[in-house]
């Protein structure tokens, strides 16, 4: 199957959606892809023989990565910790540039000094660990870079005032974690993130919102989109065992039905950063 009518045929099955507003969904979806990939192409950054992505996820920004920015004479090596994610999209990317590999952040299977560039979409929000010792990825990322290659990052905008809406759900997703005994990462504010690439050895930091407010987004099809993660969430508290835990997310949720303007979120902005090595 084509892998655009498969992804459209995904959003539909996963979002309770019809048919024409997993169309109008996979539409947004991709214009956010193309805006970013620009943003990084305008960068000037993507160059080098050998290119590491960090956090393939469900693999929307890789395709869109290696159809409009991977030139043949370039190498893309991908990973992601869960199986499924690496075989997904090595089922979709058929291309002898392209490796796709299950790797975890914390220990990426490649010597120091080795890549002309790193890039990562929307992952550093989502790292988690029983350590609590989140400075050890991104001195991974960093280490396997070459000395002055550059590292480019996406990551979901923080503002608790700006986008409450996307703040609430990922807190929500934070306690499940929190009670499993799991530190998640979450979403910080930009100077957070430019510290901890700071400390892991990267230089010359940079950032800025790549912002999608003139985009259309129909409001029937948002508020099918939020009952369908507000479904999803309530059966992650259903598990939470801890009381306490249990009663701050049955807060947020109490809060979203309260609170009309929550539902209303747009297509939200990216932190784009980046710096060298």
């Amino acid at each position: 199957m084509n892998p655009t009518l498969k992804e459209i045929r995904n959003l539909k099955q996963q979002f309770s959606l019809t048919q024409k507003e997993a169309q109008q969904y996979h539409k947004i979806i991709q214009h956010r892809l193309n805006k970013e990939i620009s943003s990084v192409e305008k960068l000037n950054l993507f160059k080098g023989k050998l290119i590491l992505e960090c956090g393939t996820g469900q693999g929307r920004f890789t395709q869109t990565l290696v159809k409009n920015l991977l030139r043949p004479d370039q190498v893309l090596y991908t990973i992601d910790s869960t199986p499924r994610m690496i075989k997904n999209i090595g089922s979709k990317i058929r291309r002898k540039n392209f490796h796709p590999l299950v790797a975890d952040l914390w220990k990426i299977p490649f010597p120091d000094n080795h890549f002309d560039a790193l890039i990562s979409h929307y992952t550093l929000h989502g790292l988690r660990s029983k350590s609590k010792d989140f400075l050890k990825p991104f001195k991974e990322m960093i280490g396997v870079l070459k000395p002055g290659a550059p590292l480019i990052a996406m990551t979901f905008y923080y503002d608790k005032g700006e986008n409450p809406s996307a703040y609430l759900y990922h807190r929500l997703i934070q306690l499940s974690y929190q009670d499993k005994g799991i530190s998640f990462f979450g979403l910080k504010s930009p100077e957070i993130y430019k510290n901890f690439l700071r400390k892991a050895g990267l230089k010359k930091i940079k950032s800025k919102v790549i912002n999608f407010d003139s985009f259309p987004f129909p409001e029937k099809l948002r508020d099918k989109i939020h009952a369908a993660r507000l479904k999803e969430e309530k059966n992650l508290i259903k598990k939470i065992k801890s009381s306490k835990l249990k009663k701050e997310a049955e807060k947020i949720l109490s809060s979203f039905e309260g609170k009309p303007e929550l539902k209303n979120q747009k297509v939200g902005p990216t932190l784009l950063l980046w710096g060298r090595k």
